[in-house]
């Protein structure tokens, strides 16, 4: 009997082990959640506050990450609400490279720098594109005298399709000189001119000359011949030199517009009033991109860019006016191809078949035609 009892004491202890046993192998929910939600969440790039557990039925915890909508970065948000003011699109490329479209035309601008590209034509801002108080946006005067007439083209209107001609230089101001060709800038500026004038005047247009022999003409009466004759368009024709003996290509230049930096300077010309000339500065960027376009897309040379300059030439026009810069007499290639006639007629004719455009397309609305 008392054996009968000792083993059933004995039985009751072993299972009174074993339960506390059991009992502390237990673990609540709680306790394992917690450690695996934190654990989880960093590897997803979310805070662990925005995970989201889903009760098991059976099996491991299931862990689902809340999602965001997504929105324009920060530094994006200038230059996102200057296009839509435009009602143009804006992707951002990568590498600090921003594409923004309208239509037909695609306006690129890269981070930290003044140069853009339009529809493959280098344009000059008047200031670098930079990141200014968190975002990237152009400047007022970069928005107003760049952005708008680049991607909504004004109406070309002009007072009269007569075409003003100025060839460079002359008489006792050769301009750029190739002492090696024998060659002077104020020659062959005056060459291209008369070649287009003849080019004009064939296709019906009435053209003025500032000069038609080699004298000089003073800045100040150039303008005002152009003027008097109440020209539709101005174009002045010069010829290129650099102590950099690499440098080529053709630019054409703007006058620059007021509180605005020239494309040669880095300081915005605050204390520069608006001339005259600024009046047709939305016309005279859609001018000068149809010319530049045209000349390298022809003459297939270095495209150096749509530039702005206070030359006195173009200050007090009272009608659209570009200067062209043809090409590079100090450049060993260049100045004995700019020295052949061919060279020179190709010249004439690119530029005839722009300004032939603009005229036959533009809005007239001066009776003198």
């Amino acid at each position: 009997m008392r054996a009968a009892q000792s083993k059933l004491q004995r039985l009751l202890v072993f299972m009174g082990s074993a339960a506390l046993f059991l009992s502390s192998c237990q673990t609540r929910q709680s306790e394992v959640a917690d450690p695996v939600e934190t654990a989880v969440a960093p590897e997803l790039g979310v805070e662990p506050n925005q995970m989201k557990s889903v009760e098991p039925v059976s099996g491991p915890v299931a862990i689902v990450p809340l999602v965001k909508s997504k929105k324009p970065t920060p530094k994006a948000a200038g230059i996102f609400k200057q296009a839509d003011q435009l009602g143009a699109r804006v992707t951002e490329k990568g590498d600090g490279v921003w594409l923004i479209e309208k239509g037909e035309r695609r306006f690129e601008l890269r981070e930290q720098s003044r140069q853009a590209i339009l529809n493959g034509t280098v344009v000059y801002l008047n200031e670098v594109f930079a990141e200014k108080e968190g975002n990237f946006a152009l400047s007022d005067s970069d928005f107003e005298n760049t952005l708008c007439p680049a991607l909504d083209p004004p109406e070309i209107v002009l007072r009269s399709k007569t075409v003003a001609i100025d060839p460079g230089h002359g008489g006792a101001e050769p301009g750029s000189v190739n002492r090696s060709l024998s060659i002077l800038e104020k020659d062959l500026n005056l060459d291209v001119s008369l070649r287009l004038q003849k080019m004009m005047e064939e296709n019906g247009f009435k053209v003025v000359l500032t000069r038609y022999n080699d004298r000089l003409v003073p800045l100040e009466d150039r303008s005002q011949i152009a003027n008097r004759s109440n020209a539709g368009v101005f174009v002045s024709i010069h010829f290129n030199a650099a102590l950099n003996k690499e440098a080529s290509g053709v630019e054409t230049y703007l006058l620059t517009p007021k509180n605005s930096a020239s494309s040669n300077d880095d300081v915005i010309g605050s204390s520069e009033p608006s001339y005259r000339g600024n009046q047709t500065d939305l016309l005279n960027f859609e001018l000068g991109y149809r010319v530049q376009s045209r000349l390298i897309a022809d003459l297939q040379r270095v495209d150096r860019g749509i530039k702005k300059a206070r030359f006195k030439v173009l200050k007090d026009l009272e009608c659209p006016g570009l200067l062209i810069e043809c090409g590079f007499l100090s450049h060993g290639k260049e100045a004995p191809l700019i020295n052949t006639p061919l060279y020179r007629q190709k010249l004439a004719e690119s530029l005839s078949h722009s300004l032939t455009s603009i005229l036959m397309t533009g809005r007239i609305v001066s009776s003198d035609q």
